[in-house]
């Protein structure tokens, strides 16, 4: 967890002085593990949203329980998204998604794809593979450290996940930075 956590609070220190209001002076950022029901890994676009979603939302019912609240809650997911799914077109993408909301209105923002070779995307998606156990492997056979980011290793460090969580959460947040843009028209 502490990488999505580090990546809430990137994205808050580019945000925090452009939010309407006088601005936060301080922020607080809890970490909670939320359960949403997902597979292991998810393989579209409307799985990784959902989870996010699902994630943020389970957040603001678990916080109501403890009669707790937050300004803004968060939701964080990274999967695949598998385009023409089956065959020798099939392409697939290392994605990160983020849904923030308020407990009223929300947001979604994507931190870019990062396309997936065959001799990856084919073990985890066909074989249900840990996509861990795959990366590992290729780490191996490439004399790489085991264990590293899948961003990181795609794009020989070029990219992290932090980076592509920040993107994604910069994007989810434009509703609440940038409101009149989002507000509709006679609101």
């Amino acid at each position: 967890m502490p990488l999505e956590v580090e990546a809430v609070k990137e994205a808050w220190k580019i945000l925090a002085p452009g939010m309407p209001g006088d601005g936060p002076e301080r922020a607080d950022f809890l970490a909670y593990r939320v359960a949403a029901e997902l597979p292991p890994l998810p393989l579209s676009v409307r799985d990784l949203m959902n989870g996010a979603q699902a994630r943020a939302e389970n957040l603001v019912l678990q916080l109501k329980r403890e009669r707790a609240e937050a300004e803004f809650y968060v939701g964080l997911q990274a999967g695949f998204h598998l385009v023409d799914s089956e065959g020798p077109r099939r392409v697939g993408f290392l994605e990160s998604w983020a849904y923030v909301t308020d407990g009223y209105r929300g947001g979604f923002g994507h931190g870019g794809g990062l396309q997936i070779p065959h001799h990856i995307l084919g073990p985890v998606v066909d074989r249900g593979v840990d996509l861990g156990i795959v990366l590992d492997r290729l780490a191996g056979d490439l004399d790489l450290a085991t264990g590293q980011d899948p961003w990181g290793l795609l794009s020989r460090n070029t990219l992290s996940a932090r980076h592509s969580f920040v993107l994604a959460l910069l994007s989810a947040f434009s509703p609440f930075y940038n409101p009149d843009v989002y507000r509709r028209p006679n609101e």
